[in-house]
């Protein structure tokens, strides 16, 4: 097929149309896509509004399918919030891979990139890498993890969570109102530097992560090989106009009547670049489809990558602990339990983004691989806001369990300990009570002595409000914490974050998970 062989102008001229199956699709495509940003936007504390009142915010994570059988299958139960994921497939079945062309916002970015691109004048259209197969693979190491209850972090590869992971962190920070540089941030970095590398691919070869390693790009190109909705040709020139602009290389460029029904993603493009009118979209059985090309995976490869999932499960279970253990693994308020959280956490970012203080960070290798891009508190840097349940309200899978706000001191996310030599009340007599002050349960117990102004005002828990760090007279004690009660703490992380603004070491509050998910003995707030 020669471009050389068809004057193209000396064909006649096709009608012009004002509505097109593509201008359609393009249009819907914006909508959804801008949807999907008023979403991000709507992504932080407190989540009130029109449109989070009436859309949860976390609506597209909740129709991906993939995020769906990945949860399901590790958790072995069924989440209600996913099944909007089932729908979607059902979708696909009849339909084909509309998903990926109309609502994907990755995929979305990638035409609308695309769109710059043509208009530059930069050539990105053209066949798939040889590679395109990969894609498969992970996908099959993905469902058979989730098989053995390891939803491993290939989950973060899915291309809603990459790209809401990927905001969350260029937008979290923007809605802080603390926190430092740490190993989250370096975390949130990585995921940067890889959606760069997929954009920068992308100026070389459109859609190169729809067509190569998208895992839900390949999920719904299993189902789309039963779809009613195909391309169909008449009269085709072999011009290869429409290979040329397919921008997933589904259109042969041997014979442009034959294309692969898994790798289109029904953006129309061909219908509206041909220029007789010869490529078009109608339902039709699967079964008798002479113009389909198939996708053929590499056996051993294919039998490779199971083997090499089989495994990396040993080593994905060999996480870093639990709460008697991993002391410095504290999860958000009314997190399910570990196993369960890590298994329904699909590391899209959301609750780290909707978290107003910044406690929140995505984890890096030090509690395990398998906890890798989960949210970890970290009270030396913010605490937990009291009044606060915006984590929980983000949360696409449940791994936060929804809760009403009165709700969420009823279980310990981990329990604060205090160590009396490092506490400037005890090492330097110096009057401190900043932990008690910020407690917002009433945990931390005090004894009283000596003040500078005795007569002042007092905080709600009995404390003073003011003269703190002035040092006691010689043989007197001043006004200093005692202990920590187990039963009352909830482990939000206050005491130690504000002990740390005061000590120049390290805090005499350290929060640990301890004593995580325990019920407290606070009544509701």
């Amino acid at each position: 097929m020669t471009d050389s062989k068809i004057d193209l102008a000396s064909l006649p001229k096709r009608p012009k149309r004002w509505f097109t199956t593509h201008r359609l699709k393009v249009t819907v495509q914006t909508s959804v896509f801008l949807l999907w940003i008023s979403l991000i936007f709507a992504t932080k504390h407190p989540i009130q509004g029109w449109l989070s009142d009436h859309i949860p915010v976390s609506l597209f994570l909740r129709a991906d399918p993939l995020v769906t059988t990945v949860v399901w299958g590790g958790m072995r139960m069924g989440v209600t919030l996913l099944l909007l994921g089932v729908v979607t497939f059902l979708v696909t079945l009849i339909l084909g891979r509309v998903f990926c062309g109309w609502v994907c916002p990755l995929g979305a970015t990638f035409d609308f990139y695309s769109w710059i691109l043509k208009f530059l004048k930069v050539p990105h259209f053209g066949p798939s890498p040889k590679f395109f197969r990969m894609k498969f693979y992970l996908l099959a190491a993905l469902l058979f993890l989730a098989c053995f209850g390891v939803a491993s972090p290939l989950i973060g590869l899915d291309p809603v969570v990459l790209l809401t992971r990927t905001v969350a962190s260029v937008f979290q920070p923007l809605f802080r109102q603390h926190g430092e540089l740490g190993t989250g941030h370096v975390v949130d970095f990585a995921s940067l530097i890889l959606f760069a590398l997929i954009m920068g691919y992308t100026t070389r070869v459109s859609r190169v992560w729809c067509r190569t390693a998208c895992p839900l790009g390949a999920y719904l190109a299993v189902g789309s090989k039963v779809a009613l909705l195909r391309r169909e040709t008449k009269d085709c020139i072999q011009c290869g106009i429409c290979s040329a602009n397919c921008p997933t290389g589904a259109i042969s460029f041997q014979d442009a009547n034959i294309y692969n029904e898994s790798e289109c993603v029904k953006c129309f493009v061909c219908s509206d670049a041909c220029p007789v009118d010869a490529n078009f979209f109608t339902f039709k059985s699967p079964v008798k489809d002479p113009k389909t090309d198939h996708v053929q995976l590499d056996r051993r490869v294919f039998l490779g990558t199971l083997t090499t999932a089989a495994l990396s499960i040993p080593i994905l279970k060999a996480d870093g602990g639990t709460a008697n253990s991993a002391k410095t693994l504290i999860r958000p308020p009314m997190s399910r339990e570990e196993p369960d959280f890590l298994n329904s956490c699909i590391r899209c970012g959301e609750c780290m983004k909707a978290c107003p203080t910044g406690t929140l960070k995505p984890s890096g290798f030090e509690n395990g691989l398998r906890a890798l891009w989960t949210p970890v508190m970290t009270p030396l840097e913010a605490p937990c806001k009291e009044g606060c349940n915006a984590c929980s309200q983000a949360c696409p899978t449940d791994a936060i369990l929804k809760y009403p706000i009165e709700n969420k001191y009823l279980y310990k996310s981990g329990t604060a300990l205090f160590d009396t030599s490092k506490c400037i009340g005890y090492t330097e007599d110096r009057v401190c009570v900043e932990c008690v002050r910020v407690c917002p349960t009433d945990a931390i117990s005090f004894s009283l002595g000596w003040e500078p102004n005795p007569d002042g005002p007092r905080h709600k828990w009995g404390v003073p409000i003011a003269g703190n760090e002035k040092t006691a007279p010689a043989g007197q004690t001043p006004t200093r914490p005692l202990a920590v009660s187990f039963d009352a703490c909830v482990g939000c992380g206050a005491c130690e974050a504000a002990c740390n603004e005061v000590v120049g070491g390290d805090p005499a509050m350290k929060t640990t998970s301890l004593g995580r998910a325990t019920p407290t003995t606070l009544k509701k707030v």
